[in-house]
């Protein structure tokens, strides 16, 4: 039995060591990914995938942290993929997250990685698909994405969730007018935290109103929830609906369509990375070809179009 297929194996009794190790191997695109994501697709198909995201401070951690409690009372398994800024110094994550979800560590029922950014918008990690696919085949009841908030451009969480929670807190105001076009449309769950503080009833009005305007999706009618994350207030009933869009989704067909739209956008990533290391592999800024037709284009003998479609002449997409 080779390396891998024991990593596999693992995967299936949910093994900490096994899964860390698949994890970083995917996550840091290390050799073997391809091969591991292969085997690791057909196993899945099971999993629950809710999007958690709203703006720094929200409380989405804390949030995380108590819903893992209530999915353990109820008898679930659950992965955690928390995304955290790039740290400017190491590349990796700033593992906030997984400090404040310490009281679950030792639980082998809770699988939580925190995962860095680097440079991909869209408030995920590049990786973080494929990651789904690993806690998929383990066969995770319930895996939670928490993006980093950072602001309105978080809308990828919506093509890889069944269900987006939105988490806000009061005071934000014109904020919530503001966020309308990104990040607040997208969400099947609103979520006012911090409920136990001033604004809190009027921030729950403003999101009411906002959505009695907005046009209807489908049958689904996004409820406006309060919570107190930190004492744990409000987090069943949390559960409660995140229970309830997912029954709707199957009653609707809205799961299958949300299977197909995942496909495209792996597939879609796929070809993006395979385009991506070809062009990396070419562009070799080692390459004495390369450097001279970089000097020629610092020195204005040719303009660097032409010299691009010089080299994109010699990309090469066959499998390896």
């Amino acid at each position: 039995m080779s390396g891998l297929d024991k990593l596999i194996q693992g995967i299936v009794h949910k093994d900490p060591w096994s899964l860390g190790r698949l994890a970083r191997t995917i996550d840091d695109d290390l050799p073997g990914k391809e091969e591991a994501l292969v085997q690791l697709h057909a196993m899945g198909g099971h999993s629950r995938v809710v999007g958690i995201t709203g703006p720094p401070g929200a409380g989405k951690s804390t949030l995380i942290g108590k819903l893992i409690r209530e999915g353990r009372k109820r008898d679930r398994t659950i992965a955690v993929l928390a995304v955290d800024p790039t740290s400017p110094y190491s590349g990796g994550a700033v593992l906030g997250d997984r400090v404040r979800m310490q009281d679950h560590a030792t639980d082998p029922g809770v699988f939580i990685r925190s995962l860095a950014t680097r440079g991909h918008m869209g408030g995920l990690s590049r990786s973080v698909q494929h990651l789904i696919i690993l806690l998929d085949a383990a066969g995770f009841d319930l895996i939670m994405l928490e993006t980093v908030g950072v602001g309105q451009e978080e809308v990828e969480v919506k093509d890889l969730a069944q269900t987006t929670i939105f988490v806000t807190v009061p005071g934000l105001g014109d904020g919530i007018q503001a966020m309308k076009a990104g990040v607040l449309e997208i969400a099947d769950i609103y979520l006012v935290n911090k409920a136990d503080q001033p604004m809190a009833d009027s921030t729950v009005k403003d999101l009411q109103t906002m959505l009695s305007m907005s046009e209807v999706r489908d049958s689904w009618v996004p409820p406006v929830l309060t919570s107190v994350a930190t004492d744990g207030t409000g987090v069943v009933g949390v559960m409660d609906e995140m229970d309830r869009h997912f029954d709707h989704l199957e009653v609707s067909g809205g799961l299958e369509g949300w299977r197909f739209s995942v496909a495209g956008s792996t597939v879609t990533e796929a070809v993006r990375g395979r385009v991506e290391e070809s062009i990396r592999t070419l562009l070799d800024g080692n390459s004495a070809e390369f450097r001279t037709d970089v000097e020629r284009v610092s020195r204005k003998k040719e303009d660097p179009m032409s010299v691009a479609r010089r080299w994109l002449a010699k990309l090469n997409f066959s499998p390896d």
